[in-house]
C-alpha cells in the first residue's frame, strides 16, 4: 500500500517541486552586519529612529537591496542589522541613503562590531570607504551560490 504524501516535502534527489528546482547562480552578494550597543538610557530614542532606516531603504533601494532588517533589542541592549546587497556599489549607495538616520543612531548607540561578507573583488571596493568603522572582512568562498530570484 502506498503511503500518502505529506504536504511538507523533504529534499531528495528525485524531488521535482518548483520550490526545490529554483535556479542557483554564482553568489556575488555583499552582506553587512553591524552590531549596535545602545547607550544607557537611550533605548527609546534609538528604537524610535529605526523606522527611518526602513522607510529610506524601501523608498530608494529596490534595485540594490536584497534584504534589510533589525534583530533585537536583546536583554543586554544589542541590536543587529541584517543587510544584503547585490554588490559593493549597492552597499555604498545604502550608506549614503541612510546617512541621516545613521548619524542619529550613533548618538544613542555605538557600533561594537561590523562584519562584511562577500566575494574578495567586492570586499576590495569597500575597504577604503568603510575603514573608519573598523570592519572585519569575511571572503566568500568560490563556488558559493544564491537563488536567481534574489
Amino acid at each position: 500500500m502506498q503511503q500518502p504524501r505529506s504536504s511538507h516535502s523533504t529534499f531528495s534527489s528525485s524531488s521535482t517541486s518548483s520550490a526545490l528546482s529554483m535556479a542557483l547562480i554564482e553568489d556575488g552578494c555583499v552582506t553587512l552586519v553591524p552590531k549596535f550597543k545602545i547607550k544607557e538610557g537611550m533605548m527609546d530614542e534609538y528604537m524610535a529612529n529605526l523606522p527611518k532606516f526602513l522607510e529610506l531603504v524601501k523608498a530608494n533601494e529596490q534595485d540594490t537591496c536584497l534584504h534589510y532588517g533589525f534583530v533585537g533589542p536583546t536583554e543586554d541592549n544589542l541590536v543587529i542589522c541584517r543587510e544584503g546587497y547585490k554588490n559593493a556599489e549597492g552597499l555604498l549607495f545604502h550608506l549614503q541613503n541612510v546617512d541621516g538616520p545613521l548619524q542619529e543612531a550613533l548618538r544613542y548607540a555605538d557600533i561594537i562590531s561590523l562584519d562584511v561578507q562577500g566575494p574578495s573583488s567586492e570586499l576590495e571596493k569597500l575597504k577604503e570607504p568603510l575603514a573608519a568603522f573598523g570592519p572585519t572582512y569575511y571572503e566568500l568562498q568560490p563556488g558559493s551560490m544564491r537563488s536567481e530570484t534574489l
